[in-house]
């Protein structure tokens, strides 16, 4: 249950995803627990307003100056698979933001909202109301078009405005590694993977505390963290006593009305203050650098 729209007027409204499965319809409520069925809102949000074969849910962003929830939508028939942008508001608008894109690197293949290794999307600048958003799976190999080592990275850069920006045409999503990073990452068997990264900072960090094991350092969150200016990323870094916790099991960062909240995934829960606000949490990535000699 995450914050509903600022706009909506009803304090205490809420939006329920469903994150252990990729295809469940979001539902909004007001403040008194009500379930809303205005538009598209009725029965539930789904991705079926996408049109075509869209079936699955790749991720969410909540703008609280658009007052819009965004939503990557993949279509798994074609090979390889197809994103798309749509956005829904308060009272159950629904719109197509850019054509279909088929990609052509096979890693960015079923990138689930409910797995770990599906990447955030996020704003250019990590500014609401303005600029293109991205959606960078690091974990890629771009000269061969899918998820072996080593790798360069790949980007959907997605334009939702009528222009060009930034070389995107209008309401059209492009495949990139121009400016992602310098150098070839090369991962062990760890199962941490930069993929479900907060940032970039400013600083050019990215990283988040992603898994915590409940039988051993219950309350001690850890997950990756690199500088993608220089390609340097650790695995498995404490994260210290964060204000959260995840019980057993992996938790996804979000982003929300400015802030990431954390999502439970497969048997994870999360508890305690699972929402960090964004200028925190950045600030908290870059003295987490500093500590580990990553900036």
């Amino acid at each position: 249950m995450l914050p509903g729209f600022l706009n909506f007027g009803s304090v205490g409204s809420s939006i329920s995803i469903n994150a252990y499965d990729s295809d469940n319809a979001l539902k909004m409520y007001n403040g008194q627990g009500t379930q809303q069925t205005s538009g598209s809102w009725n029965n539930g949000w789904s991705m079926g307003d996408a049109g075509g074969g869209y079936d699955q849910w790749a991720a969410f962003y909540m703008d609280r100056v658009d007052n819009l929830l965004y939503a990557l939508v993949i279509d798994e028939d074609t090979s390889p698979h197809s994103y798309r942008m749509l956005s829904i508001d308060k009272d159950g608008s629904a719109t197509l933001k850019t054509a279909e894109f088929q990609v052509t690197n096979t890693a960015f293949n079923s990138k689930r909202m409910s797995y770990d290794s599906t990447p955030l999307l996020y704003r250019v600048g990590n500014v609401d109301g303005t600029g293109n958003f991205r959606f960078d799976l690091l974990r890629a190999n771009t000269p061969n078009d899918n998820s072996t080592q080593p790798y360069d990275g790949v980007r959907l850069e997605i334009n939702t405005t009528g222009s060009t920006v930034n070389g995107v045409a209008a309401n059209t999503i492009t495949e990139t590694t121009d400016g992602l990073i310098p150098n070839n990452i090369f991962i062990g068997n760890s199962s941490f993977n930069p993929s479900t990264f907060i940032g970039p900072t400013d600083n050019g960090i990215m990283g988040a505390p992603t898994y915590s094991d409940g039988n051993y350092v219950q309350g001690f969150p850890y997950g990756t963290l690199g500088n993608i200016n220089t390609g340097q990323f650790n695995q498995n870094v404490p994260f210290g006593q964060c204000p959260f916790y995840m019980w057993s099991g992996n938790g996804k960062p979000t982003p929300w009305l400015g802030s990431y909240f954390w999502i439970p995934l497969y048997n994870g829960y999360v508890s305690g203050m699972a929402n960090i606000e964004r200028t925190d949490m950045h600030a908290f990535l870059d003295e987490l650098a500093v500590y580990y000699g990553l900036l």
